[in-house]
């Protein structure tokens, strides 16, 4: 079998060939608010790095097949580490750096991590994950300062020494590369194996849909341990020759700063990100020229905000659809089609079939073959290069996840005569309402176009009489005082809802729980309701 090309060899192409060009900035020192210190690798430096990380990782005893997870923020030692388990046949899991101590210590047991990198932000989580017995052998410092007693060694230290040559193993393009856990909004996260093949089939995906080349700047603003941010725009822009910008954590200052320093061309942000970016007041101070588009992508974006985007930003809007399992990407709303398709997720993405499938009343899978009728309402099946190997540790999940050969996303959605997507809500978020089925989506793209409305997320909550009510738990804009009087009446004025559609019930909150890629987690609403 041939050998293929590996996500270890994207970083080879432009270290050959453009061994000068800024590869990776990081701006470090001071807080995340204000970094103080800018540092350059080149990509030949990257390369070189990414090297000694690899053989670190040798030293250590990993073995292709190996778990090498990570409990870091955006960070030049998670790219080094990335690039590293992918070149010696590692599978690299990113974790989520706000989860608690149960939670990672639940990643690292189901996925048998061999080797945990982390750093000092996070440290305490990670040493009470530890004493939960998981079977991980190797805890790794990441940071320059003294590392915790219970670490096993210190990054540097280990990468220090090490050769810049290529590791000498021989990596195939069907190994596995990337475990991804799901992001939890319905319960207990399943991890998600991805091969190398379907790692690079998603890069020439997005190289089409984001019309990306090695001219790029690319702002990592999202947490690049979410497929999103990783997938659909740091892994591209790295194969291409692009320069990658980190900002450690999300802040809507910084992020319009470095954009204005590095003459940041592209980044992704989800939604939630691009509400508070502009409504930050460094949006109407600093120069956003260079910026050409903004890839969004976790719900559709409302009208008036596209059209705020479109005065105070001017740059090109793209909506993605996916998920984990798919690679995420699985249709695109480009830029000409944001308000024209607004409320679409556009077309299927390159080389992926995508259908609706009728939901069938007994629970089992949707066959494609049972195909919904334009406009009608079933589940979004998918299926191309970029679909995942499966579940890890879940046979069952992935009989249904799996069958005949489609990904069963479980979202409802619908498809118009011109084969636009429609996305209509999940299926176990559908509420039965007197017998009458309502989609919580419209519930909220309805409320959220109240000018007092910051963010809602509908759910349905149980009812002696009608079985299920809908409820809204609705965040207020700043100053602005809301009703639920004001709300019905908003509602129910110029025809916007249908009358048995209107939320029933009201909870008034600061803020919605919501995932690190900025998914709303309905499940912890229906438990406080």
């Amino acid at each position: 079998m041939s050998r293929g090309l590996t996500l270890g060899d994207t970083l080879s192409w432009p270290a050959r060939y453009f061994p000068d060009k800024p590869a990776l900035i990081a701006w470090e020192g001071g807080d995340h608010h204000t970094p103080t210190q800018r540092r350059v690798w080149t990509y030949a430096q990257l390369n070189a790095e990414v090297n000694r990380h690899a053989h670190a990782l040798l030293a250590l005893g990993v073995q292709k097949g190996d778990v090498v997870a990570a409990f870091l923020y955006n960070t030049p030692a998670f790219v080094f580490s990335l690039l590293a388990a992918a070149r010696v046949g590692a599978v690299f899991n990113p974790i989520n750096y706000r989860l608690a101590a149960q939670e990672l210590a639940f990643i690292l047991e189901d996925g048998q991590a061999k080797v945990l990198l982390f750093e000092k932000e996070g440290s305490e989580v990670v040493e009470k994950a530890r004493e939960h017995g998981v079977p991980t052998a190797h805890w790794i410092y990441a940071d320059s300062d003294a590392a915790p007693a219970f670490a096993t060694a210190r990054l540097d230290q280990l990468v220090r020494h090490q050769p810049a040559t290529l590791p000498p193993v021989i990596v195939e393009e069907n190994d596995n590369c990337i475990l991804m856990y799901t992001s939890g909004t319905t319960g207990r996260p399943k991890g998600v194996l991805h091969t190398h093949r379907s790692k690079l089939a998603h890069n020439a995906m997005m190289h089409q849909a984001m019309t990306l080349s090695r001219e790029d700047v690319g702002l990592a603003v999202a947490p690049l341990n979410h497929t999103a941010e990783l997938h659909t725009s740091f892994l591209p822009r790295l194969q291409l020759g692009a320069t990658q910008v980190l900002l450690r954590r999300f802040d809507a200052g910084e992020a319009w700063r470095l954009t204005e320093v590095e003459k940041v061309t592209h980044f992704f942000a989800a939604p939630t990100m691009v509400t508070l970016l502009l409504h930050h007041p460094d949006v109407a101070s600093r120069d956003l020229s260079s910026l050409r588009l903004v890839e969004y992508g976790g719900a559709s974006m409302a009208p008036h905000l596209i059209r705020e985007w479109d005065k105070k930003v001017g740059a090109g809007l793209v909506q993605i659809y996916g998920t984990t399992e798919m690679g995420p990407c699985m249709s695109v709303l480009y830029p000409h089609e944001q308000l024209s398709h607004a409320g679409s997720a556009g077309l299927p993405s390159l080389n992926h079939d995508l259908l609706v499938a009728r939901v069938k009343a007994d629970g089992s899978p949707s066959d494609p073959a049972d195909l919904a009728a334009p406009d009608e309402v079933g589940e979004i099946l998918v299926r191309g290069p970029c679909m995942m190997g499966g579940y890890l540790n879940r046979p069952e999940a992935n009989a249904r996840a799996l069958a005949f050969g489609w990904y069963h996303t479980g979202d409802l959605g619908s498809l118009d005569a011109n084969g636009y997507l429609w996305i209509r809500d999940r299926i176990d978020h559908m509420i039965n309402s007197g017998a009458e089925n309502v989609y919580p989506r419209e519930v909220e793209d309805a409320l959220v176009e109240h000018p007092g409305v910051l963010e809602v997320a509908v759910v349905g909550e149980p009812d002696d009489t009608w079985g299920q009510v809908v409820a809204a738990h609705v965040v207020a804009k700043p100053g602005a005082t809301l009703t639920r009087e004001a709300l019905d009446h908003f509602l129910l004025e110029g025809d916007r809802l249908a009358h048995y559609k209107r939320p029933r019930r009201y909870h008034f909150i600061e803020a919605l729980p919501k995932t690190t890629s900025g998914k709303i987690q309905k499940h912890l609403l229906r438990q406080a309701g």
